[in-house]
């Protein structure tokens, strides 16, 4: 949080039990009358475009400024409810699995929407080390179990100091644009007062929990639960392929060098995609509904049990079929039978589809290999085998490519016949075609692009592991169209993202 940042009480608390929300807003509003007079005054002063201009952002701005006080006045009055606060003390005492003990009432600080930090006074619960205070930690290692909690503001959604809405926002304006600086630089022109380390921060915050979830919604597809029926009687394809990113491993310690820093390897890594959308019974993709993306930098069995867990939750086990499609890639292929013994569905419901865009280019490898033939040559070549292998005849194009293995590149041409012999059962073109299912997996590769390539993988970019698995978790749930879905999560602290059921727990 900015050193520079004023941190206030709310301007406005609502008085005892009964609420007169009208006369509350009327207050709120009513603290700021002299700023909004004041702004206006100018541009009729000046008369000028660009005093027009200032006076629009300063207007909007305060208004910004009265709706966090007006929120954050309710969430202050709440704690003047001595039930709730009372309810949501024992209740969080009783859910967590630590031992808690209640240290008392405790400033601390929000952040709303708008950018405002407002203070306020609430219950602080943490760890009671009375019976095993364990080892003596230095200044700033609180560790994994953290410092403890606030109950009342937690209940509301209220976490890490910031507003549901709050986190919302800098988390996803950290994913969208280009670089935690730019999402900086985004949201101060919208009034909020935050640094690149505090996007990051933020960003972090949410995305370490979201993985926490995800990790919760695997255990619950284990436990045999289904969230929704969002794929079932569903035609869906699916498919998986990987990118690149490059990580920064040490740095930390060591010598530092003549410019003052420590040296650290930028490895690259794979990170591996899944896609999962909707087709109808001509085999176009369903724009009503909305696709699944979701990646990870563990290896293609992690990658596939987010995938497995994904579907059982959404109902696929009762999709009316399953459309695999990929660039060709055998930890795709192999992994096959298991996402069908998951589902357990039958053989015939599960259509695996090697990408057709890709075998074309395999194609034009083995012809560029041909050594002697011209440009026209090569193009003739790989137009007339494209045609054979649409219309099903993988036998004969793999016979067409054996003919050409021999001069120095025949080792070369080999490999990339052994491309179509291992593949054979998946290129049957001509019947995905009368069964309308689609040949490419462009959306694949436009997911690719789309969460990897513009964001996590450029020049000078080098990512700490953990920081990259959020990030490419929050930014694939971003472009897929369901930040709404994932943030539910978050707040809710919930796989399903629903509230919790709370035990209905009595204040003595």
């Amino acid at each position: 949080m900015s050193d520079t940042l004023s941190i206030v009480h709310p301007c406005q608390v609502l008085q005892g039990p009964c609420v007169d929300l009208a006369a509350y807003v009327q207050s709120v509003v009513e603290a700021f009358v002299g700023q909004i007079a004041e702004a206006l005054q100018r541009l009729l002063a000046e008369r000028s475009a660009q005093a027009l201009l200032r006076m629009e952002q300063l207007v909007h701005q305060i208004l910004t400024t009265v709706a966090d006080h007006m929120v954050g006045g309710i969430v202050a009055w709440l704690h003047r409810d001595h039930d709730f606060v009372a309810r949501q003390t024992v209740t969080a005492r009783l859910t967590d699995p630590r031992r808690l003990r209640h240290r008392g009432l405790r400033e601390t600080v929000v952040r709303f929407l708008g950018g405002t930090a407002l203070r306020f006074t609430t219950p602080y619960l943490s760890t009671d080390r009375k019976a095993a205070p364990g080892p003596r930690r230095r200044v700033g290692r609180r560790g994994t179990a953290g410092g403890g909690c606030h109950p009342v503001l937690e209940s509301l959604g209220i976490f890490d100091e910031a507003s549901p809405a709050f986190a919302s926002e800098v988390a996803r304006e950290s994913v969208r644009c280009g670089s935690f600086e730019e999402a900086a630089e985004v949201l101060r022109e919208r009034g909020v007062r935050i640094d690149a380390k505090g996007v990051r921060t933020q960003a972090l915050s949410v995305g370490n929990e979201a993985l926490r979830q995800r990790d919760e919604r695997k255990a619950a597809a284990g436990r045999g639960v289904t969230f929704s029926d969002e794929f079932a009687g569903k035609r869906i394809v699916v498919s998986a392929d990987g990118g690149r990113l490059r990580t920064r491993q040490g740095g930390r310690r060591g010598r530092k060098g003549k410019h003052g820093r420590r040296r650290f390897k930028t490895p690259w890594r794979e990170p591996r995609l899944v896609c999962v959308y909707v087709i109808d019974e001509q085999g176009k993709r369903l724009r009503s509904m909305v696709p699944l993306y979701d990646g990870t930098l563990g290896d293609p069995d992690a990658v596939f049990a987010i995938l497995i867990a994904e579907l059982l939750l959404r109902g696929a086990a009762k999709a009316q079929q399953i459309v695999v499609s990929g660039d060709g890639a055998l930890w795709i292929w192999n992994r096959v039978e298991l996402l069908a013994t998951a589902l357990r569905l039958p053989p015939e419901r599960i259509v695996r589809v090697a990408d057709f865009y890709h075998a074309v280019e395999h194609l034009s490898a083995v012809a560029k290999l041909r050594s002697g033939w011209t440009d026209a040559q090569q193009h003739d070549w790989v137009r007339t085998m494209r045609r054979r292998l649409k219309k099903g005849r993988v036998d004969a194009v793999i016979e067409a490519a054996r003919g050409l293995c021999r001069g120095r590149n025949a080792r070369e041409i080999t490999t990339e016949v052994a491309y179509f012999e291992e593949r054979r059962d998946f290129m049957r073109y001509d019947r995905f075609q009368q069964q309308h299912i689609p040949l490419g997996s462009g959306a694949m590769e436009s997911a690719v692009r789309r969460v990897v390539n513009l964001r996590l993988k450029g020049p000078g970019i080098f990512w700490r592991e953990p920081c990259a698995e959020a990030m490419l978790h929050l930014r694939a749930y971003l472009k897929a169209g369901r930040w709404d879905e994932l943030v539910d999560r978050v707040v809710h602290r919930s796989p399903d993202g629903r509230p919790r059921a709370r035990p209905q727990a009595v204040p003595a």
